[in-house]
């Protein structure tokens, strides 16, 4: 009997680039046991990251004075108790209530039966001291990244942050302004895929990553979907199991999550992305080919050394 981590996987990113998706589907899957909060931002919860730090306040006596926190706290847990979802209530209440460390972290898996894990894309950012603080909790879960075109990952995520603004539109902004954004740390980070993968394979076994690609979600989505789950449950006990009761959504495999706002890339800063993001597409299209030929052919209609244009829903790094 294979030894059971209390966390059997985490997505560590990338942003815009098909974690809700895969968020959505998961938690519909059989054998998965996926918590009602997506993002818990808990490694990159320290404020010298450009992410929301919504875990950095550690005592819970420091978040309780807060009105807004407390009508939150309450709303999520009638939403639960209205539903039905006893297992969501006590979540609930140890997310809002606790004290948060490793212990409580790992606890909060506890009500959870089956495949335990939670995406936070803002992991892509992390260093290999926290990816550490990952690793010495869970040496065995394996990592989901799901990667984007790099310039339409970063277009992508400004559009994401005028989500909520209604009725915005490029006239509402100065380009420069788009521009500082392209430059922004918070941005460079996110798509810096390199980074992330040298820094999680330093830390983590690189047969414990797997790349996906949010091309596939609209290529093959189901392809994309059970090579995911297979890969995950890959060191679960009920392995086989749970791939005999496995039948894909097909409602929500095609849906489409957490859209952000249409609006087309203005040129000056599209020349701009493209130059940023040009040694990093051919470095990877080199080495893998694939959907990274893919995008070094769309982004800059050259082809890469790599002649390989098969075009895998997901890879491992070798």
């Amino acid at each position: 009997m294979k030894e059971q981590s209390p966390i059997n996987f985490w997505g560590i990113g990338a942003q815009k680039a098909g974690t809700s998706w895969l968020y959505y589907n998961l938690s519909k899957a059989p054998g998965f046991a996926i918590p009602p909060v997506k993002e818990f931002h808990y490694f990159d919860r320290d404020t010298k990251y450009p992410s929301p730090n919504k875990l950095s306040e550690t005592k819970v006596k420091d978040r309780i004075n807060n009105l807004a926190y407390l009508k939150k706290a309450a709303r999520a847990i009638m939403s639960s108790l209205l539903k039905g979802k006893m297992k969501h209530v006590a979540f609930n209440f140890k997310w809002f209530f606790s004290d948060y460390s490793d212990e409580w972290y790992i606890s909060i898996f506890a009500p959870f039966k089956g495949i335990k894990g939670e995406i936070t894309p803002s992991y892509s950012m992390l260093t290999k001291e926290d990816i550490s603080r990952m690793y010495a909790m869970a040496p065995n879960a394996k990592l989901v990244l799901m990667l984007r075109n790099p310039i339409d990952r970063a277009w992508s995520h400004f559009r994401h942050t005028k989500k909520r603004i209604k009725g915005f539109t490029l006239n509402n902004i100065e380009e420069s302004d788009i521009i500082a954004f392209m430059q922004s740390e918070g941005q460079e980070l996110r798509s810096d895929y390199v980074r992330t993968i040298n820094n999680f394979t330093s830390v983590f076994p690189k047969e414990q990553l797997l790349i996906g690609f949010f091309d596939a979600i609209m290529d093959a989505p189901e392809q994309l979907l059970e090579e995911v789950i297979q890969f995950i449950s890959s060191n679960i006990e009920s392995e086989e199991e749970f791939k005999k009761s496995w039948n894909v959504d097909d409602s929500a495999i095609k849906k489409v999550v957490n859209k952000s706002i249409e609006l087309d890339c203005p040129p000056a800063v599209l020349a701009i992305i493209r130059e940023k993001y040009h040694d990093m597409s051919l470095d990877l299209a080199n080495q893998y080919g694939g959907y990274f030929n893919k995008w070094y052919f769309e982004n800059y209609g050259k082809h890469s050394e790599n002649k390989d244009d098969r075009l895998f829903p997901t890879i491992r790094i070798s």
